[in-house]
């Protein structure tokens, strides 16, 4: 069992091969996301309440609406994870975290912040490059 411990695996020839199929400028750009992400929860948010029983709905309806802005930028080798999360304001912090493993050559995220007097909305969306 050991032995498989120590064994090292040389990538080099797979690392090479996959850095010649990426094409320049073909990273994850942050602020055209974070722009679709900005108006699409401004737009669906502003003037809203919280209500309990649609806020579920309302997070998904706007990580859909999200994924499908974010794909007609033309990520077509990503694969885009998009989370919404919306909840009541009563007061509370909130921070959320997240963690993932990636290829910062081509990876990235951008993420967005509403709140108004009853409702908060975070939005993420991560871009993941596969080939």
């Amino acid at each position: 069992m050991s032995s498989l411990w120590n064994q090292t695996v040389d990538r080099s020839d797979a690392t090479n091969a996959v850095s010649t199929h990426r094409k320049q400028g073909y990273k994850f750009m942050r602020g055209p996301v974070q722009k679709i992400l900005t108006d699409t929860i401004k737009e669906k948010m502003e003037g809203t309440t919280y209500d309990p029983l649609r806020s579920a709905q309302t997070a998904k309806e706007l990580a859909d609406v999200i994924k499908e802005r974010v794909k007609n930028l033309g990520y077509s080798r990503y694969k885009l994870i998009v989370q919404v999360t919306v909840g009541e304001k009563t007061g509370q912090a909130l921070r959320l975290a997240s963690r993932c493993l990636w290829d910062t050559t081509t990876d990235n995220f951008a993420s967005d912040f509403y709140e108004n007097a009853s409702v908060y909305c975070v939005g993420m969306v991560f871009g993941l490059y596969y080939e």
